[in-house]
């Protein structure tokens, strides 16, 4: 490993592509390493983590900006509140 990984330290975890801020580093007695990330409160094995210069930006999720899903979400909110009105003038028989 080209840097050492200590708290502070901004990292990658190689499994799933988890980014964070390392909080607590902790060493087992068997000598086993793992660290405390800010961004999901698990620890990761140090082994399976890189250090990175910085946080991406998440700008996009699931191939759409930040601002395409807002105007989505909007959308979605405007459309269950038309659904809702609709309901409150049904009435049951019976």
């Amino acid at each position: 490993m080209s840097e050492e990984i200590r708290e502070g330290s901004i990292v990658r975890y190689s499994g799933t592509g988890t980014v964070g801020t390392v909080r607590v580093l902790k060493t087992e007695d068997d000598g086993e390493r793992w660290a405390l990330l800010d961004s999901t409160g698990l620890y990761y094995h140090l082994s399976r983590l890189e250090p990175i210069d910085r946080l991406p930006e998440r700008r996009e999720i699931g191939g759409r900006s930040l601002e395409e899903m807002e105007d989505r979400m909007k959308a979605e909110e405007e459309r269950m509140r038309s659904v809702k009105m609709e309901d409150e003038s049904v009435e049951s028989g019976g």
